[in-house]
């Protein structure tokens, strides 16, 4: 009798155990990536039960985000436009009785070219001085124009070339002798992106 219910226990948890490994969720596509501006693509949901895909990312859509079993789904996503590589995240879930298995697809975006600072404007006494900026960039920069009230003029900058991330920039101004107010502006720009620049600019009393 006792070895009777050792054996159908046994049975018993045999088939819960074929019958838990029996669902799952896939996907043909496990990863992607995007550049900055972001794009589409098609990925096939494998499933033996009815499905839900969710993402948190609001610039990313799903069509359609639920069905039952194998079925394609397209995936748009839209521009990137934060400072920072993003890793967005497709939940995928199935269930199936009291069954419930999950799985992903994980995307990678690329951010796009940056150079920035939160000041970028300081103002000096005519004493003059060394104005400084915090500058921020995910590619490497260098300085290339300086000028007073539009002309060209040469400053003490350091540093002149900076790698990627942030770095502190100090502008040398000498003493105001004209009598009158003056702005210098001195342009960064990306070494591989030229057209992306940021102006720092400081202002000088009399």
């Amino acid at each position: 009798m006792k070895k009777t219910l050792i054996l159908a226990a046994c049975m018993m948890l045999l088939a819960a155990c074929s019958q838990d490994t029996s669902l799952s969720i896939s996907s043909d596509i496990a990863s992607y990536r995007f550049d900055a501006d972001g794009g589409a693509f098609d990925a096939i949901i494998f499933t033996n039960g009815s499905w839900t895909a969710t993402c948190e990312d609001e610039t990313v859509s799903l069509t359609p985000s639920a069905g039952d079993y194998t079925t394609p789904m397209h995936i748009v996503v839209g521009a990137n436009e934060e400072y920072y590589t993003k890793s967005i995240r497709i939940t995928l879930n199935t269930k199936l009785d009291n069954l419930s298995r999950s799985g992903k697809i994980v995307i990678t975006q690329d951010c796009r070219p940056f150079i920035f600072c939160q000041e970028s404007r300081v103002n000096l006494t005519a004493q003059g001085g060394k104005a400084r900026f915090s500058v921020n960039a995910n590619e490497s920069w260098k300085v290339t124009e300086i000028r007073c009230d539009g002309t060209p003029v040469e400053l003490a900058v350091d540093p002149l070339v900076h790698g990627p991330n942030l770095a502190e920039v100090t502008v040398g101004i000498p003493a105001n002798t004209t009598g009158r107010a003056r702005s210098y502006a001195v342009t960064l720009a990306l070494e591989a992106h030229p057209e992306c620049t940021i102006v720092l600019t400081v202002g000088q009393e009399a």
